[in-house]
């Protein structure tokens, strides 16, 4: 026998071979967030330099910016609020940053077409440089910065207007609101990427393969007067007495059993959850949990 050759499974459970797959599906994760976020920005870029409604934009990419940000998470299976954080924070820098450079190369090109005598001629290199260089030239001049940070500072200068869009009567910020402004914009783009984000990282995973949970499977239940032995089987782990005592349909109010697991691999735990059904006051049937344990494999085995 080579004694090179490495028993697969012994090669899926060694630690440094699990160590490099999670490293380079994090590594994914930060690749998805900033080029996500990038495309997210380019594409608000090019729609705000034609138009530019306050306070609803920062909502729309914030919620663009949660997809890309549950993208990666997926990806990874990313649950740790730290790494939560530094994943949506890598998100809204692209694309906020992404989107006001963008505007940034927007008003180049907007230069360029002023002073050239057509959109060919405007968007040829040698004529967009020409642009450029009188673009930054003119912001030395406004703000004593050329380039990205001359065009930022001469906007906060000009301030920015609300209500331009909806309404004839707009009202400029001026230099220091518009700061403020932004902030607040950087702000909602970050609360909502992080809160849609966050409500990923709380959907559960199979610890063997890393997927997604099926759908919750309904075990069966007992009436409200056997609940208390129902939860005491649960403590005492007792899953082959507690299989025995519940029933396919117990008359309401009851409570109920329902188990959660892996699809695709089912080698994973899976969680069991308990939760009151009964009628609400419209006649409606509603559902409180009441307790959720993880089953580890051997005693998956009872409910199947």
């Amino acid at each position: 026998m080579d004694t090179h050759i490495v028993d697969s499974t012994t090669a899926q459970h060694n630690p440094y071979v699990s160590s490099a797959k999670a490293f380079i599906l994090f590594a994914g994760a930060i690749l998805i967030s900033v080029l996500g976020g990038s495309l997210a920005g380019i594409a608000t870029a090019a729609v705000g330099s034609i138009f530019y409604i306050a306070l609803i934009f920062p909502v729309v990419m914030g919620f663009v910016g949660g997809y890309i940000l549950t993208a990666a998470i997926q990806l990874a299976t990313i649950r740790k609020t730290a790494q939560l954080i530094v994943m949506a924070v890598l998100v809204v820098i692209s694309m906020y940053g992404t989107y006001h450079y963008g505007r940034y190369i927007a008003f180049q090109m907007q230069t360029s077409l002023e002073i050239s005598s057509g959109l060919t001629d405007a968007t040829s290199e040698k004529n967009f440089n020409v642009a450029k260089a009188f673009v930054n030239y003119a912001l030395e001049e406004e703000t004593g910065h050329s380039g990205f940070l001359g065009y930022m500072l001469f906007k906060a200068k000009e301030g920015t207007s609300i209500g331009r869009f909806y309404s004839s009567n707009c009202i400029n910020l001026g230099p220091i609101l518009t700061w403020a402004y932004w902030v607040l914009e950087f702000g909602i783009i970050l609360w909502l990427t992080s809160s849609i984000g966050k409500k990923e990282t709380l959907v559960p995973v199979c610890d063997a393969c890393g997927n997604r949970y099926g759908k919750d499977r309904h075990l069966g239940g007992v009436i409200n007067q056997k609940e208390s032995a129902l939860l005491d089987l649960i403590k005492q782990r007792n899953f082959v007495e507690l299989g025995q005592l519940i029933e396919e349909n117990a008359d309401l109010p009851s409570t109920e059993l329902y188990v959660q697991g892996c699809e695709k691999c089912k080698k994973g735990t899976a969680q069991l959850t308990v939760r009151r059904a009964f009628k609400s006051s419209r006649g409606g049937l509603q559902f409180a949990d009441i307790l959720q344990t993880k089953l580890q494999p051997a005693e998956k085995v009872s409910f199947e």
